[in-house]
């Protein structure tokens, strides 16, 4: 007789455009529900929630309003009443903001306790990183999702590397693929696209993006065009920029969107110019749908990316080092079709829906044995 399949809860904050929000989704979607049922717990929802619930998976609201209300111990309590009754055996956090409330939910619950480390934790930020190297060190395990950043945990922060488990995201080729090419009706008639689809934040760098294109119109083949493709707080400062820099007549601002393939694959070239990153869904998304990527040699892009292979990579913050490898790929597209060719295959055979979820379902039973 089959064992009933193992309850998981997931934690986000929100299940909106992020990368790690459409991570999180997919996971739960993609198990084998045969051996796990997921249960989803987000405090701001998003189309993602939608999603999810349509698919027939439990998602339940966490009510928070601040830190103090209703405060971190009844929320505890809120949450292990939930991981008791659902039997959860297994919690993954995905929000670093909720660390201490979610490892007070599972004391006493039955439930073990998995963190994720996504990202680079910068020095100035000491009560976040305080809270959440605490959880680590207190949950039964920790998730990486590029080695990189599974090595700032145990080069910055001393954490062993035997509880650093790593699993790389997972792209659905099926969605993430490189035909039909055609430009948004946005971009319609442009000859060349060059762009970046991502949350509009200082460290994506996205105004190095737009002073490369500036420098580069003279080069460019009449009808360029630069796509920014996102939402955020950068928004308001890019838009002014462009004007400044007088490229706001070829540059097209378009707002997040829960389907961002169909703008990828009409992006010739796609520039990633983040200045820190652990392992950027934009870039493997990119790939998988046929760009030509250039992207920082930050975090984990240097496991997706052999520089010359399957993109180009070129040092964090550097304009000489973009604008130079911008140039190469704007006047060879012989350059461009080689890359891309290894870069879809890439994706396909090793940063897939199915390896990744094949991975995690790996370290959930080495957990629960």
């Amino acid at each position: 007789m089959n064992a009933a399949p193992v309850p998981v809860l997931y934690v986000i904050h929100s299940l909106g455009h992020g990368g790690m929000e459409r991570q999180v989704a997919m996971l739960a979607r993609s198990l084998d529900p045969q051996r796990f049922q997921p249960h989803v717990a987000t405090v701001a929802g998003g189309f993602g929630a939608e999603e999810l619930r349509a698919a027939g998976i439990p998602v339940i609201p966490i009510p928070i309003r601040s830190f103090f209300d209703p405060g971190p111990f009844a929320l505890a309590r809120y949450l292990r009443t939930y991981i008791r009754e659902h039997g959860i055996r297994l919690v993954h956090l995905y929000d670093a903001g909720m660390s201490l409330m979610v490892w007070l939910a599972t004391i006493r619950s039955g439930a073990r306790l998995l963190t994720s480390q996504r990202f680079y934790m910068t020095p100035n930020r000491w009560l976040y990183r305080f809270l959440l190297m605490s959880v680590h060190w207190l949950a039964d395990g920790v998730v990486a999702n590029s080695d990189a950043v599974r090595r700032h945990l145990h080069d910055d922060y001393h954490f062993p590397l035997r509880r650093v488990a790593l699993c790389y995201n997972g792209i659905d080729v099926a969605i993430y693929r490189p035909e039909p090419r055609r430009r948004l009706d946005a971009l319609a008639g442009a000859s060349l696209v060059i762009g970046c689809v991502c949350v509009l934040r200082p460290e994506k760098n996205l105004p190095q993006l737009l002073e490369a294109f500036a420098l580069m119109r003279s080069i460019a083949p009449p009808g360029t065009r630069l796509l920014i493709m996102g939402s955020g707080p950068e928004e308001d400062r890019l838009r002014r920029l462009a004007s400044d820099l007088g490229i706001a007549a070829d540059c097209c601002f378009l707002p997040s969107s829960p389907d961002v393939a169909p703008a990828l694959r009409g992006i010739d070239i796609f520039v990633h110019p983040s200045l820190s990153e652990s392992l950027p869904n934009a870039v493997m998304e990119a790939m998988a749908c046929g760009c030509a990527v250039i992207a920082t040699r930050v975090g984990g892009c240097a496991e997706l990316i052999d520089d010359g292979v399957h993109g180009l990579l070129v040092p964090p913050g550097d304009l000489d080092a973009l604008v130079a490898r911008l140039e190469a790929a704007i006047r060879q597209p012989e350059l461009r079709q080689t890359l891309t060719t290894a870069a879809v295959e890439r994706i396909s055979r090793e940063f897939s829906v199915a390896e990744a979820t094949r991975r995690m379902q790996e370290i959930y039973d080495q957990q629960l044995r």
